[in-house]
């Protein structure tokens, strides 16, 4: 236990926002599944998985996304990039949300008592606190699909920095179902990375 222990922690300090990666090296298929099915296992409120993955290793999609990225390098020196949607139809009259609580094999009084436990938790939402909610839940995703690839030696970068009418208007998806929620580049790192500056952990806690 001691060994996975030292073994997060050391991934933990290797993984970084890498700001350019080698162009030349790409991602194998399998390697690319690996991180995917990371994602797809990733904890979520309700369990409800408010994701979409979109994957794009088109060098010319990808141009175009920098150019609404601030010209960002990490997204053309990419081997691929995930861009996660967080979905907005959660409301518990949704057909998704049905499909998620059928998918559970509930029925009769269990599956009425868990949809009116998630109603009261979501109906009475506006729609942007929705969405919001959903986006909250991608960082999960992100999170573990980024520590993932680190600990097969593979590098990310998640970026919030872009122009989203613009980065909409590239991408095809269902904008009346989905909401843009962060884009992240996986490739292999050309430069070594800076050291960890963190604060100390007497600075973070609080203890009540």
């Amino acid at each position: 236990m001691l060994n996975l222990r030292q073994e997060f922690l050391e991934l933990m300090h290797e993984r970084h926002a890498c700001k350019i990666f080698d162009r030349d090296r790409k991602i194998s298929s399998e390697d690319r599944d690996y991180i995917l099915e990371v994602g797809r296992l990733s904890a979520s409120s309700f369990g409800m998985e408010h994701w979409k993955f979109l994957i794009i290793d088109n060098p010319e999609i990808k141009e175009r996304v920098q150019e609404a990225c601030w010209n960002q390098p990490q997204i053309t020196t990419s081997s691929f990039l995930v861009v996660i949607l967080a979905r907005k139809d959660m409301r518990s009259s949704s057909q998704y949300v049905l499909n998620r609580f059928m998918a559970r094999g509930l029925e009769g009084e269990a599956l009425s008592s868990y949809i009116e436990k998630y109603s009261n938790f979501i109906d009475a939402r506006r729609d942007d606190e929705i969405t919001f909610w959903s986006k909250q839940q991608t960082y999960i995703a992100m999170a573990n699909m980024m520590n993932g690839a680190m600990a097969i030696g593979i590098d990310s970068c998640p970026i919030e920095g872009f122009e989203k009418n613009r980065v909409n208007e590239i991408l095809n998806f269902d904008k009346e179902k989905f909401e843009l929620s962060v884009i992240l580049p996986f490739g292999y790192r050309i430069n070594p990375k800076k050291e960890k500056n963190r604060q100390d952990i007497k600075e973070l806690l609080i203890t009540l």
